[in-house]
């Protein structure tokens, strides 16, 4: 076990290497670049020569195999490089804003697996009866409401309704726990209804297909208790493809939650991105997309882990 995460945490590097190469020469397709935006109004430049002065001071003259030698050399120290429409270290605005996008995606999973495994779990073991029909009536609609207009009805509803509004101060989550899960509560359940009903779904098709496998039945042959064998031979088994699916949609979570976030005044890294491409700030999109990328990979290394958790039978040798 011990081997393979030290083999699983040293293929960070080449993967993030890859990732920040596609993404350096990927923000240069897009025309424009910050001196454009530093030196322009309303789309209009106020001064050609200011706009060169400018991409000199940034290196943006340089030839593009410099710029890159330049950025890969800073990452390796650990330096995202400096945002200068921001006016602040771009590893220092990631640090502010990923907290919240990180805690967002990893509630919406939670809320999203706590809903969708027990209710998998019972539509297959009343499979065809009224409860199934009812389970699988919700998980259909969870499909079809998209996430942004839950998030406006959970809105309505909480704030005409309930008179509740979202703390207005934002706080760090070592600091005030309780306050940034005020917070994100509420937006991370519309972004898990979706998941939770897809999960839903899941967790209800493997159920069915564990439940009849040889060992689950000779399990109830010798005597076992129905509950036991449900328990802890059919369960961890069928929510398997609910972990696969989980890392697989935690990484659209992280950066798909753009519109919830502005919706509930989150200060995310969805939000930020969105802002900097239109700002054209590529430093702090190569950097962002970095992070993002590095904590997808931590993520799926998690879930590698829990699989073994879950079923002995599986090594990871």
């Amino acid at each position: 076990m011990r081997g393979y995460v030290l083999r699983r945490l040293g293929l960070l590097i080449p993967n993030i290497f890859i990732l920040a190469t596609a993404i350096f020469f990927l923000v240069r397709v897009a025309p424009g670049d910050a001196a454009i935006s530093l030196t322009s109004e309303d789309g209009v430049t106020l001064d050609q020569a200011a706009l060169e002065r400018v991409r000199e001071n940034l290196g943006l003259n340089d030839p593009i195999w410099v710029q890159y030698t330049r950025w890969m050399g800073n990452m390796l120290k650990g330096d995202l490089d400096y945002s200068p429409l921001k006016q602040r270290e771009v590893l220092d605005i990631i640090l502010d804003k990923a907290e919240v996008t990180f805690l967002l995606a990893v509630m919406a999973v939670i809320f999203g697996v706590l809903f969708a495994v027990p209710m998998g779990i019972i539509s297959a073991l009343k499979r065809g009866s009224w409860i199934d029909q009812v389970i699988r009536f919700i998980s259909a609609i969870g499909l079809s409401i998209p996430n942004f207009w839950l998030g406006i009805l959970i809105l309505l509803v909480l704030v005409h309704w309930f008179n509740w509004s979202p703390p207005i101060f934002q706080t760090d989550f070592l600091d005030d726990p309780l306050n940034q899960l005020k917070r994100l509560v509420w937006p991370a359940l519309a972004i898990g209804v979706s998941f939770a009903a897809i999960a839903t779904r899941l967790t209800r098709s493997t159920m069915l297909e564990v439940l009849n496998q040889d060992y689950v039945r000779t399990a109830r042959a010798k005597g076992l208790r129905r509950t036991r064998v449900i328990l802890r031979h059919a369960v961890p088994n069928a929510v398997l493809p609910v972990l696969t699916l989980s890392s697989l949609l935690f990484a659209g979570l992280l950066g798909g939650s753009v519109v919830l976030e502005r919706m509930f005044a989150l200060p995310g890294m969805g939000a930020e991105i969105v802002d900097a491409v239109g700002a054209r700030d590529t430093v702090l999109v190569q950097g962002a997309v970095v992070v993002l990328g590095l904590l997808v990979m931590l993520w799926n290394l998690v879930i590698d882990l829990l699989y073994v958790w879950l079923d002995p039978r599986i090594r990871l040798d």
